[in-house]
């Protein structure tokens, strides 16, 4: 004669499968927020002033030539390095001057029109060395210094 089944007192099989189904939903719910906040620091950082005035430069200039960029919060001054792309060999120091200080005139007023800062120097370099440096503020128009070989 069989052994008659024995009733269980707790049913284990379905409170385990309850058990699996939650742990399972509450990872990823969790991956979902560590993932939106993830998102969320990135999207503040490309929303700060300098990283802004950063593509407007390279909108102008060309992608990747800003090689520095930093912001003086107490002074509200961004100062940028752009590697320029405009003055070739081929061109006299009088032609150099004329490009070097629209490109630098044409990219500070871009940033001022957008955001505003107190001084934007914009210095265009080319293998290293400052052929040029553009002053701007608001309200004012831009002022170019040139290096002693572009004099």
């Amino acid at each position: 004669m069989p052994k008659p089944k024995t009733q269980q007192i707790f049913p284990w099989r379905p409170a385990a499968i309850y058990l699996a189904i939650v742990a399972v939903i509450a990872a990823a719910l969790g991956a979902w927020e560590h993932a939106y906040e993830a998102r969320q620091e990135g999207t503040a950082a490309s929303l700060r002033p300098d990283v802004i005035a950063r593509r407007l430069v390279e909108n102008v200039v060309g992608p990747g030539t800003v090689q520095s960029s930093t912001l003086d919060v107490k002074t509200d001054t961004l100062t940028m390095r752009v590697k320029d792309v405009v003055s070739g060999q081929a061109k006299t120091p009088a032609q150099k001057r004329v490009l070097l200080s629209g490109e630098g005139t044409q990219a500070a007023q871009g940033i001022l029109g957008l955001i505003s800062f107190k001084h934007i120097i914009l210095e265009l370099e080319k293998d290293n060395a400052v052929e040029a440096t553009v002053r701007a503020e608001p309200g004012k128009a831009p002022t170019t210094d040139f290096s002693p070989a572009l004099k």
